[in-house]
């Protein structure tokens, strides 16, 4: 079930059908983070932190009205389906598979976060320095963040998380 009636932060993570690898590719990546950008937008959702792979995503968001987001995330899926399905030439196949959200009401739990989500490409193996992978917010955090913050962040551990990242 999905409980959406407390404003503030959230960490969504979603999955493709199967682990499949259906966002394979710059092409797929590229077209996904900016369809996110998009819907996020229309749907006033401000994005903290992102990282999308080829079967898989993580958000940090934050929304004044958070019962529309199954709409968002409802749309964002739709409309990447669709796309995914027409680049691959394999129209209907189903792409997403679920979402889970957390509701993030402690700061330290909204950091710890933040960092896992901007480290997820070196986690699984994309990259040694998270700056350099095009579909996360790393690079986009430390250029917009104040060096005393960056650091703050960097400094949580977030080993002990418990996320669904079995991808």
């Amino acid at each position: 079930m999905h409980y959406f009636d407390r404003k503030g932060v959230y960490m969504i993570t979603a999955g493709t059908y199967s682990k499949e690898h259906f966002l394979k590719g710059e092409k797929k990546l590229d077209y996904f983070q900016e369809n996110l950008f998009k819907t996020a937008k229309e749907f006033d959702w401000r994005l903290s932190a992102w990282s999308i792979f080829s079967n898989h995503y993580h958000l940090i968001a934050s929304s004044a009205d958070p019962s529309n987001l199954s709409k968002f995330i409802n749309k964002l899926h739709t409309t990447a389906a669709i796309a995914i399905n027409e680049m691959d030439e394999t129209p209907g196949r189903k792409i997403w598979h679920q979402y889970w959200e957390t509701h993030l009401s402690f700061q330290q739990s909204y950091l710890a976060r933040l960092k896992y989500v901007h480290k997820n490409p070196v986690k699984h193996g994309l990259v040694s320095i998270a700056e350099d992978y095009k579909w996360c917010s790393a690079n986009w955090f430390k250029e917009r963040s104040s060096i005393s913050f960056s650091k703050s962040v960097d400094r949580f551990k977030i080993d002990k998380l418990k996320i669904i990242d079995d991808f």
